[in-house]
């Protein structure tokens, strides 16, 4: 059984995958969506309950299917943090 919280979270992380594999920023994305930068952070923060009508408006601009932002994020994605890096010693 599938949880929503989880899927949410998932097709958030994805986004933000494809979002980077296309070299977009998180300005260039909204702008091209006609959203807000913080609409955008709140996605792929997994923070969005999305429509089908925006998974089809972020699937276009980021030129993939709907289906392909339902699959599972490659484990290389880093979790989306807050604030500044954190100093390594």
């Amino acid at each position: 059984m599938e949880d929503p919280d989880h899927l949410i979270r998932e097709v958030g992380r994805r986004v933000l995958e494809l979002r980077r594999a296309a070299s977009m920023t998180q300005q260039g994305f909204a702008e091209a969506m006609g959203a807000s930068v913080q609409y955008v952070s709140r996605i792929e923060r997994g923070q969005e309950n999305l429509t089908l009508h925006t998974l089809a408006r972020i699937a276009n601009v980021l030129g993939v299917r709907v289906l392909d932002l339902l699959q599972p994020p490659a484990d290389t994605v880093s979790e989306v943090r807050r604030g500044r890096p954190r100093k390594t010693p």
